[in-house]
């Protein structure tokens, strides 16, 4: 037997794919492939074009029975091949694309499934929600339900974490950005830095520690700076939302250096005097109506990769039509060396390119999401943490963003930790693809795994964690209820919701999601928090349930029996 699996996101594109539609799919072939291999031969298909056909037809006339696993939704599978093809989905709605507005037959889910045969999904909730909506066109439509098969290949894990405590007391590292709540100053009116220098935001500034000459045009997304206190960018740059907004380059910058900025001012701020600050150097502004560009030559003499502007009012509007506050408009910011010696002046020092080493002590709880994805629903896990825990500094939220460009969530979380000061808890973003050692680690320091979501396919990250040994707090609807229960977590209780298929460009209401309940989830916040520090002997206990249910749900042992027999009802074409 012959498997091709294909996955449009694969090994050479994850980093620049993540948090894309679909991206997730790479993680479920990679975690099929185990498995696949125990029943036959495996092979990656990285195009699909007329060789790999051409490929696939000379082994099934050779007499190899193949099948093509299409890791994709069944609307993205348009290839014909001479072999029957399998689509391999998650589904977390009460109905499938199946009716109108959906009237293009390529969106039609049941027409799509009907004519390639059979399908893979990765819960019991989706598997009967495809069954329903098939009845009308085939009411024996060959479906089964596997997850990912991922159990296995955590054995490791769990015999570094038997006997887990809840408590932590830990030291991680990462290799990418880490935004610590630890570190800013933060008010209900700004979030800023409380120290001038930065680490390194970007692989390309760990590579590259040339730094100084620097150019960032604000009408284009800057994956590599972070800005906050602006509002979103428009064609022409970014009005200023705060008195004292800020952005952080992508590395530091020293030595003799010559600035120019293109900005221009509104209201009161126009001949205003506004101080420029890079890192601890300050100098003043003052910006006309008129899009100008200011010039400075600067001597930094402390490395820094931190700019903040402050003193401006924010009282006017741009007019009735908009009720924004804004300030100045910044279009560019350029930053040329002026050394001689660009071979050392350009260099900053080396302790500002080593990475992120975090101490972490007490519970800490983690959570797992694409924060573009809007049934993630990750500002609930936020706000209830930090209304939970508002007084107790022994605690740590770790928001894991599944996400390749970080203003595309950045200022959402600054303008939530502003709205929700004070507190005293902490909060941790970690920014863009882990590495397999970084991830291994944030698995061991974490005391829960956290899932609000108003539905779930499968959720790779809550089963991981909990094939680890880490109880959960989350809902037990759609695929969630195959594995949550009240052994092995503090389930958030939710309700049905309207909502409208993702890819309906009408956005109309034609199925249901599930809305958590923030209360419940600030209870379960509360209640794990006290079996975490009184009750040792429950948490233990969850811990094995937990990694017990996954082992139920997606082991070698509970899938392989169940994908065999699925394969064999399958026909040849």
């Amino acid at each position: 037997m012959l498997f091709y699996c294909y996955s449009e996101v694969n090994d050479s594109n994850i980093e620049a794919r993540l948090g894309d539609v679909d991206y997730s799919y790479y993680f479920v072939l990679k975690a099929y492939v185990p498995l696949l291999k125990k029943i036959g031969l495996v092979k990656i298909v990285g195009k699909l074009d007329k060789p790999f056909t051409e490929e696939c037809q000379q082994a099934v006339n050779s007499g190899v029975r193949c099948f093509f696993l299409a890791f994709a939704p069944p609307n993205k599978i348009t290839f014909e091949l001479p072999c029957p093809v399998i689509p391999i989905f998650s589904w977390e709605h009460s109905g499938i694309p199946n009716r109108y507005p959906i009237t293009d037959l390529q969106n039609n889910w049941c027409s799509k499934l009907n004519q390639i045969g059979q399908a893979i999904t990765h819960s019991a909730y989706a598997k009967q929600v495809i069954k329903t909506d098939m009845r009308e066109t085939n009411n024996n439509f060959p479906i089964e339900s596997i997850p990912a098969p991922l159990w296995d290949a955590y054995e490791p894990f769990r015999d570094r974490t038997s006997g887990r405590k809840a408590l932590r007391d830990c030291v991680i590292a990462f290799r990418t950005t880490v935004i610590d709540s630890y570190d800013f100053e933060i008010d209900q009116e700004s979030i800023v830095p409380s120290h001038r220098t930065a680490r390194p935001l970007s692989p390309s500034a760990l590579k590259n520690r040339r730094c100084n000459d620097v150019y960032i045009d604000f009408s284009e997304i800057n994956p590599e700076v972070w800005i906050a206190g602006f509002h979103p960018a428009e064609a022409w740059g970014v009005w200023s939302e705060t008195s004292n907004p800020w952005l952080m380059l992508p590395s530091a910058v020293s030595g003799n250096v010559r600035l120019k900025l293109r900005l221009n001012a509104h209201g009161d701020n126009c001949g205003r005097s506004i101080q420029m600050n890079l890192g601890e150097l300050h100098t003043n502004l003052e910006p006309t109506a008129a899009m100008s560009e200011l010039e400075f030559d600067l001597d930094v003499t402390k490395p820094s990769n931190f700019i903040s502007f402050s003193n401006i009012d924010t009282s006017g509007t741009l007019n009735t039509t908009d009720p924004r506050n804004i300030g100045i408009g910044l279009k560019s910011i350029s930053i040329q060396s002026l050394d001689q010696d660009r071979e050392n002046s350009n260099e900053a020092p080396i302790e500002e390119f080593l990475g992120h080493t975090i101490k972490l002590c007490g519970v800490i709880y983690t959570s797992i999401f694409n924060p573009r994805d809007q049934s993630k629903n990750w500002e609930d896990i936020l706000t209830a943490f930090c209304l939970a825990f508002r007084d107790n500094e022994n605690v740590t939220l770790i928001l894991k963003m599944a996400y390749k460009d970080m203003s595309g969530y950045l200022e959402d979380v600054f303008f939530l930790l502003s709205q929700l000061h004070p507190f005293h808890c902490r909060v941790m973003v970690i920014h863009a693809y882990l590495q397999p050692d970084e991830y291994a680690n944030l698995i061991d320091a974490t005391s829960y795994i956290v899932n609000a979501s108003r539905g779930e396919g499968q959720c790779l990250p809550l089963m991981e964690y909990m094939s680890c040994g880490v109880p959960a707090i989350a809902p037990n609807n759609t695929a969630m209820a195959d594995y949550v229960n009240v052994k092995n977590s503090f389930i958030v209780n939710s309700s049905p919701e309207p909502c409208c298929w993702p890819q309906d460009p009408q956005q109309n209401f034609t199925t249901l999601w599930y809305r958590p309940s923030w209360e419940s989830l600030h209870e379960a916040y509360l209640a794990s928090y006290q079996v975490a520090t009184e009750q040792p002997g429950i948490y233990r206990s969850m811990s094995r349930c937990a990694w017990e249910s996954q082992y139920n749900f997606c082991s070698h042992d509970a899938l392989q029996t169940r994908l065999e027999s699925f394969l064999k009802s399958i026909r040849e074409k």
